[in-house]
């Protein structure tokens, strides 16, 4: 991590003289579209994973609908309407498995969601504790430059491809890292913005932590995200997919099964409140 923490900070210097810092540091990110276009692929998954990195940081908030089958739903699907606040994601949940609510299934929603409202230090834990899938994917693309040898294998969809895998010449320093490392898969960038567009990878080899008896992971696992601009300088994941064979005990933020999809995407003021988020997410 400091090997890369010292890349970023000598290529964001140089980005410093060559672009105009602006007061706001949300401008930041976007100001790296500002320098002349790189060649190499590794460098240009390097400026895309930076702009990635700090558009995060700085990401506004979205309402979305969502169809999600995954652990969280016990495998069945359910469409819900979502609202991002600063405090976390709100859910209210619409139909199951393609059907509306029952009125039992709908008073049983209405009372969570009057619970959360309630006590909003609840609303606050349940969001501490939920798995964040698109962190673990900007850890892999912070990776990527030193951790993968990358190789153009042309468009996809408007945005160039990369291939990537393992570099044996990489050592993990972090159980994380390790998991990370045993993947390869391809990587879509959207020029001249640098933004991802899409992240496919598969965990070619089984990986062991304890000799297995601290975890494993088997080969054959798979993740897979996709985003999409929203507007000039906003994008947001429109789809995730994971799927992994295997449990690892200290990695429990780590989905195995998950299938979602994002419409109707809108971008949100950033001062909303917990009432504010439910009655934005009423059918």
């Amino acid at each position: 991590m400091k090997a890369w923490l010292g890349l970023l900070w000598k290529f964001t210097h140089r980005v410093a003289k060559e672009c105009i810092v602006w007061a706001t540091a949300g401008f930041f990110g976007f100001c790296l579209s500002a320098l002349p276009a790189y060649s190499q692929p590794s460098d240009i998954v390097m400026r895309m994973a930076a702009n990635e990195t700090h558009a995060r940081a700085e990401q506004g908030l979205f309402s979305y609908s969502s169809a999600e089958r995954s652990t969280r739903t016990d495998g069945h699907l359910w469409d819900e309407n979502v609202v991002e606040i600063n405090d976390g994601v709100f859910r209210r949940l619409i139909a199951i498995d393609g059907r509306p609510l029952t009125p039992a299934e709908s008073n049983a929603e209405e009372d969570r969601i009057l619970n959360l409202v309630t006590h909003p230090e609840d609303f606050r834990r349940l969001n501490e504790s939920r798995r964040d899938d698109e962190a673990h994917a900007i850890q892999l693309l912070q990776l990527l430059p030193k951790a993968f040898l990358i190789s153009p294998t042309g468009e996809e969809d408007g945005c160039a491809r990369f291939a990537f895998r393992p570099d044996p010449a990489f050592h993990p320093s972090s159980y994380e890292e390790r998991v990370i490392h045993a993947m390869e898969g391809t990587v879509s960038v959207k020029e001249p913005e640098y933004r991802l567009c899409k992240l496919q990878a598969t965990i070619t080899q089984p990986v062991e932590f304890g000799y297995g008896f601290l975890g494993r992971l088997n080969s054959g696992g798979h993740f897979s995200l996709q985003r999409s601009s929203i507007d000039a300088t906003n994008w947001k994941t429109i789809r995730i997919s994971v799927h992994f064979d295997g449990k690892i005990l200290f990695l429990k933020s780590l989905s195995q099964n998950l299938e979602t999809t994002r419409t109707q995407i809108r971008l949100l003021p950033r001062q909303l409140t917990l009432t504010q988020a439910a009655q934005l997410s009423l059918p």
